[in-house]
């Protein structure tokens, strides 16, 4: 019920920002599929920056326990907030090659 609730929720919220994008701020449809592949470019670059920081953060746990000899948890890595910094890792890294691929060579 709670997914269907969502999914709902969120179908609804996209069609009303569409409405709002067509009509209030007059935007092109044809570059909504441009705008779904920036999009799915900019998910693909946070979830790689999730996996990179994520092994990184249980190889250097492993580490820990092999060189002190002690339990070190491995829980550090469940943690909500490694999505929201790869969150903005990913974005800015994308933003990043976005204007590198508009700006003249040099700059």
């Amino acid at each position: 019920m709670e997914a269907t609730f969502m999914a709902a929720l969120t179908g609804l919220t996209s069609i009303g920002g569409y409405y709002v994008g067509v009509k209030l701020l007059h935007l092109p449809t044809g570059g909504l599929g441009a705008a779904i592949g920036k999009m799915l470019e900019s998910v693909g670059m946070v979830l790689i920056f999730l996996a990179v920081n994520l092994v990184l953060a249980l190889m250097i746990v492993l580490l820990a326990r092999g060189v002190t000899g002690a339990f070190v948890s491995a829980y550090v890595t469940d943690d909500s907030v490694w999505l929201g910094l790869s969150a903005i890792q990913g974005l800015a890294f994308q933003w990043w090659r976005g204007i590198a691929a508009t700006s003249p060579p040099g700059e």
